[in-house]
């Protein structure tokens, strides 16, 4: 919820989540609710004014819904969350007796499944993905942390279709472009959102979403937006001021 940094702003938000917990029955918790303010509001003045909706204070929301709301110079750092809940998961299946099969399924349907809540909105370092797939590597061919066994075929070629020889791995990198450019798509298609909106406020005033380009004060967010941007590209033209689609990008 967002609000004008003074104490009858401040009071409305207070009585809009309890007009919600009379309506809907369920109670706001706010030991776990924060408010954060502006570098114009002081810290004392903050301290006050989330005392009246009962909150408390903080400098900023590090994540929303699991995902960063700030980025800073060292992204690899804002996701080391993925490779620690990727490798949790695949040092408990090592104690396991499992199948080539069903090593494959825990790959395909776990692991590489993991970053992908993430993946639509940021582009992850490339050095993060290679440590996912460094680890998914490992485990696919008996390895642990003790043991390491020899590795066949390079990552690479696994991640090619099974008529090409593969298995059929996701290679992460062009899958989190393809999400990204997903989300392209959607600002495209309905430039009324609210998404669209905002970004185009911000980034794009005067033109089209696909003749934006990269600007010195993008966030990491906008960045993102425009390496998936970069794909829709290859699959889409402008004809008589509409983009059309060419079905080779559907390969």
């Amino acid at each position: 919820m967002f609000t004008k940094a003074d104490d009858k702003n401040c009071l409305e938000v207070r009585k809009v989540l309890e007009t919600y917990s009379n309506a809907s029955g369920q109670l706001v918790n706010y030991n776990k609710s924060a408010m954060c303010f502006s570098a114009s509001i002081s810290a004392r003045e903050g301290d006050r004014m989330a005392s009246v909706v009962g909150v408390n204070r903080v400098d900023c929301h590090e994540k929303y819904l699991e995902l960063p709301c700030f980025s800073g110079r060292n992204k690899r750092k804002i996701f080391a969350e993925i490779v620690g809940r990727v490798w949790s998961r695949i040092k408990g299946w090592g104690e396991k007796l499992l199948s080539v099969g069903g090593k494959e399924i825990l790959v395909k349907v776990v692991v590489q499944s993991v970053p992908t809540y993430a993946m639509g909105m940021f582009k992850l370092p490339k050095s993060l993905i290679q440590e996912i797939h460094r680890l998914s590597a490992r485990f696919w061919w008996g390895g642990n942390e003790k043991n390491r066994k020899t590795h066949w075929c390079t990552w690479k070629k696994l991640c090619r279709s099974k008529l090409e020889g593969g298995l059929g791995f996701r290679d992460l990198e062009t899958f989190n472009r393809a999400l990204l450019a997903k989300q392209c798509w959607r600002i495209l298609k309905s430039p009324e959102s609210l998404a669209a909106k905002t970004l185009k406020g911000c980034y794009f005033p005067n033109c089209n979403f696909m003749e934006a380009t990269k600007k010195s004060s993008g966030s990491f967010l906008w960045n993102s937006l425009l390496w998936g941007k970069g794909l829709l590209e290859k699959g889409y033209k402008m004809e008589s001021g509409e983009w059309s689609f060419h079905s080779h990008l559907q390969r």
